[in-house]
């Protein structure tokens, strides 16, 4: 529980600075969201880099525990495994995002990158190989897994560009993750999860109405497709029916908005 608390607070007090510091960087070489048609609500330009203090906060918060003398042993070596897998995946999505913040990207530019992210994280191991328990053969397995995770990223995606909305949406469903973990007693994804608490806590600081950095499309791609993965995780160490609801119960909210858009 040390762990637990100390990845919490200590990604926490990392995104409280490194956000102020991005979206003043940012604002002033004109990496700006400017108001608009469609979802955009501000009246005025707002930085949209939101995916750099984020993604930094955590990973320097998991990476000081990993070298702290009072983490918890052997449930975090077993947990560095994983994630060192799991991060090419990250990176890449979080690449594809801050090009298209930095330089924008054409729809199939974008769709690529996080279909490579999607390949590197089945790569990793982030798949599924059984629903409610019963085995998916690979040719299904990979191919239902490449889509839920792209899926949860262009989710967020979506909904990004409102005060708070889509960090305030992902900050839920990865408390809702984490509960669920320590409920099920799965201190491993508990402790992944806590990390990317504790960055959207101090993001969401500075990202209220009226918010003064957004989440971008580094932020936002970053946030669901780790959900995502959480998702992917969570429903392959747990056998039972909470296996399968969880993860579709934390991210209903984006899911919907994604369905209701598409009809």
């Amino acid at each position: 529980m040390y762990s637990l608390g100390f990845l919490i607070l200590a990604s926490f007090a990392l995104s409280l600075v490194l956000t102020g510091v991005c979206r003043n960087v940012f604002r002033r070489y004109g990496v700006l969201d400017w108001p608009g048609a469609g979802r955009k609500t501000h009246a005025r330009a707002v930085p949209r880099v939101g995916g750099v203090p984020i993604l930094l906060s955590g990973v320097v918060a998991f990476g000081v525990l990993m070298v702290a003398p009072l983490h918890s042993g052997d449930l975090m070596e077993q947990s560095l495994p994983l994630a060192l897998k799991a991060l090419p995946a990250v990176i890449l999505i979080f690449l594809t995002g801050l090009l298209d913040d930095l330089r924008g990207l054409t729809p199939w530019q974008k769709l690529a990158g996080q279909f490579a992210a999607a390949v590197a994280a089945c790569l990793g191991g982030v798949t599924i190989h059984a629903v409610g328990g019963h085995p998916l053969p690979l040719w299904l397995g990979i191919p239902v897994t490449l889509f839920w995770l792209v899926g949860c990223a262009n989710a967020f995606n979506l909904i990004d560009g409102v005060d708070g909305v889509a960090a305030g949406i992902g900050l839920f469903a990865t408390i809702t993750t984490l509960v669920a973990a320590l409920l099920d007693n799965n201190l491993m994804l508990a402790l992944a999860t806590a990390p990317l608490v504790g960055s959207l806590l101090g993001f969401l600081r500075y990202n209220f109405n009226p918010a003064s950095i957004f989440l971008g499309d580094s932020g936002s791609l970053l946030v669901g497709f780790v959900l995502g993965c959480y998702g992917v995780v969570w429903s392959q160490k747990c056998a039972t029916i909470l296996g399968m609801t969880a993860p579709m119960m934390a991210l209903a909210i984006p899911i919907l908005d994604v369905g209701l858009s598409i009809l």
